[in-house]
């Protein structure tokens, strides 16, 4: 069998990763040409798919006019149907008719709520007894504990189901404008743990097991529950048609409904379907394409109770939709195109979502009425043949970052005096890097790399020809910082495509990992680099900070391409060369040095120091992992190596008795640009933490040296920077400190790297690790 293919850049959804992907079909000899043709920008979808390679169109239709009768006043309602159904639209819209003249359709909501039922487990039923009582007890402060993580959802009940040694508890929430799946779970998996915690406390009782859904939620599910005590939204519509209007529009009458109605309730009720009606999902289908709803809730949206009676006017028509899982805002709700239907629908503004439901309800009444028009008067093959062939915070906005909020952020060096206005860029690219791609996986919050043009009065003054668009105004860069939570949210999303047992590692450690404080590091250091005259990064123009709002904004050069060497060379040691690898090692020494010597009291203790081993078992399953992935590679030994490491990396860093100092901790060179004079900038520094130096130059050296590299070399380089670093210590003493710091570097970041390669296309780690590898056993023969 062949080795497992990984496709590239999976999980990633940006340009670069896009066109790896195009380019893997395409070597498997499918050319996705017009897949490829997509209007979609990577940041616009960046929280609704993975691994994306483009998109499909699904035609829209409109659908209306459809008389509404509202409380004060009647409308007539249009709506946008995606479909590839000939036949549909205008069927939608013969129902229409015959439904608006006939005097129009009336629609209500009777609630809105959304359903999470988490599963504990216990010894026996006497346990789950005193289980369910607690809960029932304790329900105002579990709903407090929910309340912590949405602004929309509210927990309005818990029902507890036991079921022998098991209990179900039904969470039920409303959560306003949007569907709620999402933002239900998170509240209640908060609120299963507080019960777990403190359930034991109280009764002694502690649970066997608990999981987060035990499948009686109806969770994408139909259900005699959903259909009786509903989920999502209940919304019932109804109509009552006039019997010449119905001869005039359908060719059918009263009596021809009523004849096959009974008869087909009849064969329902005999074949178990869930609730009646004709084929009401195709709207709530249509829909849910066209407005971005979840499209694996269709068929349980779609499940409808249709009733009909006759009366002196001709007939009445009632809809139920008991479980119509929709939301104006959240999920595919924000894409641009989907945003426009529901604009198109006005179903944008605050408290739009019953409206929404209405008018869904209400197109799918007429769909119902048609269609059973068309089966009861021979015209539904017909119709087929003719048209069917074929969390609580404000969290800041991109409209926001404008030259009010920003106008007293920027520092000095900034090169515009006289600001006038400051805009964000949307049609420019700005690549994002992998722990931000990880974390717009599970916040909304606005991270990232935006490119912002300044406007001023004054000529700006700059060699760099991309900054300039003309004399008065220039771009730079804003990065937008996740909070350190967010990125190991980011983590485990990752960890969870992986293996189950990995995710909550990041948790328990987070505290002793390179990500905590990793929101505030990069500014700091940014910071006083600069202002102790560092030319080897990037400019820093200033940063603005609104803690109780979560933004971390750092304000700084936007590096022009033109005006490089190279970039982003990870899997290119060919471009480095020894007179650039003295470079470096000797721009990010001096950092070192700087940081040693200076008075950095403050801001070294923002920086945590790197003792690897109090998160030893988080390393060991990612090392545990990779033997597993990797059984029959031949390079497998050296994963066994890295497992002896992790149990020493204590005992040797104590041996070692080196002055430590700040590190970048991701010195790579992917974090590493050279500019066409040779010079260095080093950018990402929000990893950093309190090391060895050496821990900077093993890692670098492991990147920029290709596996054949010559023994003589690596000596020069860290002869060089032993030199250069004005050690005190001996050679040998110095040594020990490449020694332990490879190891670390191995059982901390190349476990990582080996453990993503899984999903993510982390091309250089095993080149990574066997350089690593072999480089310590040069200096240990040394």
């Amino acid at each position: 069998m062949d080795k497992y293919p990984i496709v590239p850049g999976r999980g990633l959804n940006t340009r670069i990763a896009t066109d790896q992907r195009r380019s893997f079909i395409k070597d498997m000899g499918n050319n996705l040409q017009l897949i490829s043709q997509s209007a979609f920008q990577p940041h616009q979808i960046i929280n609704n798919i993975e691994s994306y390679i483009g998109s499909v169109e699904i035609p829209l239709g409109l659908i209306g006019p459809l008389l509404f009768n509202n409380a004060n006043n009647s409308e007539y309602v249009y709506a946008p149907a995606a479909t590839t159904e000939g036949a549909l639209i205008a069927s939608i819209n013969r129902g229409a008719k015959v439904v608006s003249l006939s005097g129009g359709i009336t629609a209500e909501v009777i609630h809105q709520k959304m359903i999470r039922c988490p599963l504990f487990m216990f010894k026996g039923i006497s346990e789950s007894v005193v289980f369910r009582q607690w809960v029932l007890q304790k329900f105002e402060e579990i709903k407090a504990i929910t309340c912590q993580y949405s602004n929309h959802a509210k927990l309005q009940t818990i029902e507890p189901v036991i079921a022998g040694w098991s209990v179900h508890l039904k969470f039920v929430y409303t959560t306003g404008d949007a569907s709620g799946q999402n933002m239900t779970t998170k509240c209640t998996w908060h609120a299963v743990e507080w019960i777990n915690e403190n359930f034991t406390i109280e009764s002694g009782i502690k649970p066997l097991h608990f999981i987060i859904e035990g499948n009686g939620a109806s969770d994408k599910k139909v259900s005699n529950y959903a259909m009786s005590q509903g989920r999502g939204v209940h919304v019932i519509a109804e109509c009552e048609l006039d019997e010449r209007v119905i001869k005039k529009v359908l060719r059918v009458s009263s009596d021809d409904f009523l004849r096959y109605f009974n008869s087909s309730m009849i064969m329902s009720r005999i074949d178990g379907m869930v609730g009646y009606n004709i084929n009401s999902v195709n709207v709530v289908a249509a829909i849910f394409a066209a407005t971005g709803q979840d499209l694996a809730s269709i068929h349980e949206s779609g499940a409808g109770i249709l009733s009909m009676e006759k009366t002196t006017k001709g007939i009445y028509f009632c809809l139920h939709l008991p479980s119509l899982v929709i939301g104006t805002i959240g999920g595919g709700t924000r894409l641009p195109k989907q945003q426009e239907a529901l604009e198109f629908m006005n179903c944008t503004e605050k408290g739009s979502l019953p409206r929404l439901a209405k008018i869904i309800a209400g197109f799918a009444l007429s769909l119902e009425i048609s269609t059973f028009a068309a089966i009861v008067g021979g015209q539904f093959v017909r119709a087929h043949e003719k048209l069917g062939r074929n969390k609580p915070i404000k969290w800041l906005t991109k409209s926001e970052i404008n030259f009010e909020l920003l106008k007293n952020s920027f520092i000095n060096n900034f090169p515009f005096k006289d600001i006038q206005a400051i805009k964000l860029w949307d049609d420019q690219f700005c690549e994002n890097g992998i722990m931000i791609n990880l974390t717009n996986n599970v916040t909304d919050k606005l991270t990232g790399f935006f490119i912002a043009e300044v406007i001023s009065n004054e000529p700006f003054e700059t060699n760099n020809s991309e900054f300039i668009q003309n004399g008065n105004s220039g771009k730079f860069l804003i990065k937008s910082k996740p909070l350190d939570d967010e990125v190991i949210k980011g983590l485990k999303l990752l960890a969870s495509a992986i293996d189950n047992d990995l995710t909550p590692l990041f948790s328990t450690y987070k505290k002793n990992l390179e990500y905590k404080n990793s929101h505030k590091k990069e500014w700091m250091i940014y910071e006083a680099l600069t202002e102790k005259g560092f030319s080897c990064i990037p400019k820093y123009y200033g940063k603005k900070i609104i803690e109780e709002r979560e933004v971390y904004l750092i304000f700084m050069e936007l590096l022009d391409f033109n005006e490089l060497l190279f970039i982003n060379t990870e899997n290119n040691t060919e471009k480095w060369n020894d007179e650039l690898i003295f470079k470096v090692i000797k721009d990010i020494t001096e950092i070192h040095l700087s940081f040693k010597t200076g008075d950095n009291s403050l801001i070294l203790n923002e920086f945590e120091i790197s003792k690897p081993w109090k998160a030893k078992e988080l390393y060991q399953k990612l090392l545990q992992i990779t033997t597993l992935e990797y059984h029959a590679e031949s390079w497998i030994g050296l994963i066994h190596n890295l497992i002896g490491y992790a149990d020493k990396l204590q005992d040797e860093y104590l041996d070692i008795k080196i002055e430590k100092t700040l590190t970048h901790n991701d010195f790579n060179s992917r974090n590493i640009a050279i500019r066409k004079n040779g010079d260095s900038c080093i950018y990402d520094w929000e990893l950093a933490m309190i090391n060895f130096p050496h821990r900077d130059i093993v890692e670098f050296l492991s990147f920029v040296l290709p596996e054949n590299f010559d023994d003589s070399r690596l000596m020069n380089f860290l002869q060089y920077h032993y030199e250069i670093s004005k050690a005190t210590e001996s050679w040998d003493t110095w040594k020990l400190a490449y020694i332990y710091s490879l190891k670390e570097f191995l059982v901390t970041r190349v476990s990582f790297y080996l453990t993503g390669k899984i999903v993510l296309d982390f091309n250089f780690a095993v080149r990574v690790l066997k350089t690593a590898c072999r480089i310590i056993n040069i200096l240990e023969k040394n």
